[in-house]
């Protein structure tokens, strides 16, 4: 096996439990908060790497990229916390299925990053075994009535911006480290979403929280901080070594394998035949893009 895929594997197993941990964080704090101190710890983080960059650049290339990807990574946050006030989330995670196909088109058209056949099976077969896991989030199983209602749906639509934001995200990310080491640009996207993080304070429905709950000081807390750190260094580090949607299609495939395993030992939730159908398709898909790396 690969160092890209263990990279890869290590990447998409620190993303589960990240989302465990997120998830659970939130219960007692706002979100906004809650990414405020995950941005903040990850610029600490970042500055203390500072001493193993070289710190060159090339300027030109990066700058407009970097600008690009912070406002896209602002953009992305606000809607996705605007769907998070609505309470509907589970909903609309089907859509966030389709992050790996999304990146195998950008990486395809901005990096020029061709996969082979049996991977883009592969890549089909998670998104497909992801949207037949939440399905029963649809409430029907007409493809007409599906598309009117999603249509219709202003959350949809802006989760559906989100998918497509988030796939596009790491894209640019790899790009940009075509034009600076991994440690300069790590600080300069944290410094970039505290400078732009506040501007999110003008939206009354988000900022409410921010400013009333206090700070809830717990282990939950100072995990999401390191774990909010590791999933974004190794995810530097595994895109110079593999393809995008290689790194996202294990993403979406081990987080879904992981999340039942959590949920059923963990939270106790119950596991029918659908999810184990579900997830032996995404495993397939796994293992079909994994062998051919």
């Amino acid at each position: 096996m690969s160092l890209g895929i263990i990279l890869s594997i290590i990447s998409a197993i620190l993303w589960a439990i990240f989302d465990i941990v997120r998830k659970k964080a939130v219960q007692n704090n706002s979100p906004l908060k809650i990414i405020f101190i995950v941005t903040m710890s990850q610029l600490v983080f970042f500055s203390l790497l500072l001493v193993f960059s070289d710190f060159t650049m090339q300027l030109n290339k990066y700058i407009g990229l970097a600008i690009i990807l912070i406002f896209l990574n602002v953009l992305s946050l606000f809607l996705f916390l605007f769907v998070l006030k609505s309470g509907e989330v589970s909903i609309y995670i089907p859509m966030l299925s389709f992050t790996p196909f999304f990146s195998a088109l950008y990486s395809k058209l901005i990096l020029n990053e061709e996969l082979v056949f049996i991977q883009y099976l592969g890549l089909v077969l998670i998104i497909s075994g992801s949207l037949f896991l939440h399905s029963t989030q649809f409430k029907t199983n007409n493809l007409i009535t599906i598309s009117y209602s999603f249509f219709k749906n202003k959350n949809s639509l802006m989760i559906l911006i989100v998918s497509l934001i988030w796939s596009l995200t790491p894209v640019l990310d790899k790009e940009c480290l075509k034009y600076s080491d991994l440690y300069l640009h790590g600080f300069i996207q944290a410094i970039g979403m505290i400078a732009v993080l506040p501007f999110l304070l003008f939206n009354k429905k988000i900022s409410l929280g921010f400013f009333k709950e206090k700070i809830h000081h717990n282990f939950l807390l100072y995990l999401i901080i390191i774990i909010g750190f590791l999933t974004t260094f190794t995810q530097l580090i595994a895109l110079k070594v593999v393809y995008v949607a290689e790194l996202e299609s294990l993403k979406r495939g081990i987080g879904i394998i992981l999340s039942l395993f959590f949920g059923y030992f963990f939270f106790h939730e119950k596991i029918n035949l659908k999810k184990l159908l579900s997830v032996l398709v995404i495993v397939i898909g796994v293992i079909n893009i994994i062998n051919f790396t």
